[in-house]
């Protein structure tokens, strides 16, 4: 029976035991299916300021090779407009690019069609840039030269510049999975995003791949290019954090952190809507010296899954949600991609397993506790958000589901 009951933060949420708790979290996540793949996404906080930022894109091309299919799971951050954007346009423009090189004629390199996916990206990102910079010609001096009304005037006129502006102050993660007819997969990831293929070997033992990477202020290796690419500058990664501000350290959009400081006191301050936390921008710009600090360049990775020898493989993409959820479950630190991609794969390989893949795993990585389950799915009277958007696709590439 349904019973009210108070979490650690005084919020009121109503515990509801199974069925019921499984039957609830079907109804948030929304679980869909498209073929051979499984999608759920899951933001329980009613307050519709604080919708899913999370977005995902599961498409099928018939080209002049056989079926390719596109898969992308991207996280937006600081609002909508660059999340939409991405999935908007990115799609299109990888299709454009890919069916191009196909007409060139086979064979077609996987360095060929990871370079398409690069290219996109990259260029998604160039393209809002270009779009802010076009409406002030002229570059820095020019916009110093401008008054407070001169921009604002430019900025907010309820249309197209105010939509490019947004989309600059606004930023974006990238996961993307490209599917070749022969099972090719490439992974594009920017940002935090986690990619994972799960094989099964004809001894039933299965292994796990994680096919993104992990662009995050925690990142040994990402704060490391950082400081090389800004010597001296010792608060260019503070706190695991870019600048001390943001936690991921390549994005498409968050011009605030690639363009010269002007750009963010000049035009993105006098915007509007603006930012949500305009004190907290003042308290990094004084360590924007020698901007870009976040890039648009993607990390690469091909896999042909034929030549794994597995008797059943799936690719698990996922917002990083799912990590939170995992590493609180499960038990391990979500500097350890590798641990928890495991257990997604262990998950997911159970032989009792029929319904929704992307669903299943979410509620596998909730817990097994009623009451803490129960107080994600139904609090009361809480306005913020307090857990992060959870996004999963799952798809199988070879073997049954």
């Amino acid at each position: 029976m349904a019973e009210k009951k108070q979490n650690v933060y005084g919020a009121t949420y109503t515990r509801l035991p199974e069925p019921q708790l499984s039957t609830e979290l079907a109804r948030l996540a929304n679980p869909q299916a498209f073929g051979p793949t499984d999608v759920a996404s899951l933001q329980p906080c009613p307050t519709p300021s604080e919708r899913t930022q999370d977005r995902f894109v599961v498409a099928e091309w018939p080209l002049a090779d056989g079926l390719w299919r596109f898969q992308a799971v991207c996280d937006g951050h600081a609002g909508h407009d660059t999340v939409d954007h991405v999935v908007a346009t990115l799609p299109h423009a990888v299709q454009s690019a890919l069916v191009a090189r196909l007409a060139a004629g086979p064979p077609h390199s996987p360095d060929d069609v990871g370079l398409i996916l690069r290219n996109a990206i990259a260029d998604v990102d160039d393209g809002i840039a270009h779009d802010l910079l076009e409406l002030f010609p002229g570059g820095p001096d020019a916009v110093a030269s401008l008054s407070d009304d001169d921009i604002a005037a430019i900025v907010n006129d309820g249309g197209q510049n105010s939509a490019k502006i947004l989309r600059c102050m606004r930023g974006s993660t990238v996961l993307v999975a490209l599917i070749s007819p022969a099972l090719d997969v490439w992974v594009a990831s920017l940002g935090d995003c986690q990619a994972v293929l799960g094989v099964k070997q004809a001894s039933g033992a299965w292994e796990a791949s994680v096919l993104s990477a992990n662009h995050n202020g925690t990142d040994a290796a990402e704060v490391a290019r950082i400081r090389s690419e800004h010597p001296g500058e010792d608060e260019c990664v503070l706190r695991d954090r870019v600048l001390g501000a943001i936690a991921v350290t390549r994005a498409v959009g968050d011009f605030l952190f690639k363009l010269p400081t002007i750009y963010t006191t000049r035009i993105f301050m006098n915007a509007r809507p603006g930012f949500q936390f305009s004190s907290k921008i003042a308290d990094f710009l004084g360590r924007n010296l020698t901007p870009p600090y976040l890039s648009a360049q993607c990390h690469l990775q091909h896999v042909h899954v034929p030549a794994l020898g597995g008797t059943e493989a799936f690719l698990v993409l996922a917002s990083d949600g799912l990590i939170d959820l995992s590493g609180d479950t499960y038990g391990y630190d979500h500097r350890e991609p590798s641990v928890g991609g495991k257990k997604w794969v262990e998950v997911l390989g159970r032989r009792d397993r029929s319904e929704n893949a992307a669903l299943y795993l979410i509620r596998d990585a909730m817990g097994q506790d009623e009451d803490a389950v129960s107080s994600l799915l139904t609090v009361e009277d809480f306005e913020g958000r307090w857990m992060d958007d959870t996004t999963v696709v799952v798809t199988q590439l070879q073997g049954a589901s």
